[in-house]
């Protein structure tokens, strides 16, 4: 009686048992911060009652204060053994009781909060090492670049926002043996859109290769919307031709033909993005094409810290990449990526999107 009215006082809540079963059936039903117990009790000894609560996987860490009048020392052993974590012999001082309680449970509390803390960092480095390793089997399915298609030399880099992120970029054979470059941007980031981005274009390149672009996007966007109405993306296709090249633009920013150092042409992203809306139709145009032009497709992360999804010169202008004595050969992925991070590196430019760009040079 004594002690629990020191303890209420000071503000604990304080349940008490007259018994070593009776104790244990509180501390399931209502949990503890702390267990001050006696050794010698009727039915079970303080002893045993500690090892039944170390048992267990929920009690395991509260810390338990034996306060007893026994002064044995086989007493002593037994109780530490068994998981005590303090032992203090009555009479005790009521001041010395209390700030001994209140440094126990602080101890707990603190305690708790490294390993939670501990939990939580191994936790965050698996999923960052889970993300890498995502990050590295995301850019090891996009196609080697630069190589060479027919007259034409193909250069490209993606660079997430994060680890990982949902645009992409492919080189795929078309219905009469020619190739298309295509371009990706799921709407989001991280792993999410990164795997729409993949399912997509495993959706497209079967299409791309039996049906004709437009084709192939309209039965992209059928079966986009027929699966959830969930997906969709803005994608850029161009088939690439000796002289010519057929681009269709879903939502993408323009597509450009540069010659001589300047944009000739571009074809605005005027299609319906693919899984937006039942029934799109989708419209090709045809750039002539000579030796020494380049293709630039892009999505809106390269064109928006320029102020807007349209604003592919600058961002071109910018890169070097419509210097006409610029040599495609040069231009590996991780040389363009470099680029690409110099340009969206900056003062208010943390909250970046992803960035894909994609370079065809007719030889």
């Amino acid at each position: 009686m004594f002690l629990r009215a020191m303890l209420e006082r000071a503000g604990y809540r304080v349940l008490v048992a007259d018994s070593g079963p009776v104790g244990l059936r509180l501390l399931e039903e209502h949990g503890a911060d702390l267990i001050v117990l006696d050794y010698m009790m009727p039915e079970m000894d303080g002893a045993e009652v500690a090892r039944r609560v170390r048992a267990r996987d929920d009690t395991r860490e509260v810390p338990i204060l034996m306060l007893t009048a026994s002064s044995e020392e086989p007493h002593i052993e037994e109780a530490f053994a068994a998981g005590v974590n303090d032992y203090i012999t009555k009479p005790v001082d009521r001041r010395i009781l209390s700030a001994r309680i209140e440094a126990m449970i602080r101890a707990a509390h603190d305690s708790r909060r490294v390993q939670a803390s501990a939990e939580a960092d191994r936790e965050w480095g698996a999923l960052i090492t889970d993300l890498t390793e995502a990050a590295r089997v995301q850019q090891g399915k996009l196609p080697p670049l630069p190589t060479r298609v027919g007259r034409w030399v193909v250069a490209g880099a993606l660079v997430p926002s994060r680890h990982i992120g949902g645009d992409l970029f492919d080189l795929m054979p078309g219905p009469d043996g020619g190739q298309l470059v295509a371009v990706v941007d799921v709407s989001g980031h991280g792993m999410a859109a990164a795997l729409v981005a993949a399912g997509l274009l495993g959706e497209l390149r079967p299409l791309a290769r039996t049906l004709s672009p437009v084709e192939a996007l309209r039965a992209l966007n059928e079966q986009l919307c027929a699966d959830s109405g969930e997906k969709y993306a803005c994608v850029a296709m161009v088939a690439l031709r000796g002289d010519a090249a057929l681009v269709i633009n879903a939502g993408l920013p323009p597509v450009c033909l540069v010659r001589g150092g300047r944009c000739l042409a571009q074809v605005q992203g005027s299609g319906t993005p693919p899984g937006l809306v039942p029934g799109a139709d989708y419209e090709q145009r045809v750039l002539p094409v000579a030796p020494g032009d380049r293709l630039v497709l892009m999505s809106d992360g390269l064109t928006e810290p320029f102020g807007g999804a349209d604003r592919v010169a600058p961002c071109l202008e910018r890169m070097g990449l419509a210097d006409p004595a610029l040599r495609f050969e040069s231009l590996t992925s991780a040389l363009l990526a470099e680029r690409i991070r110099a340009l969206l590196q900056g003062p208010g430019k943390d909250e970046r999107d992803d960035a894909t760009l994609l370079l065809a040079e007719l030889r």
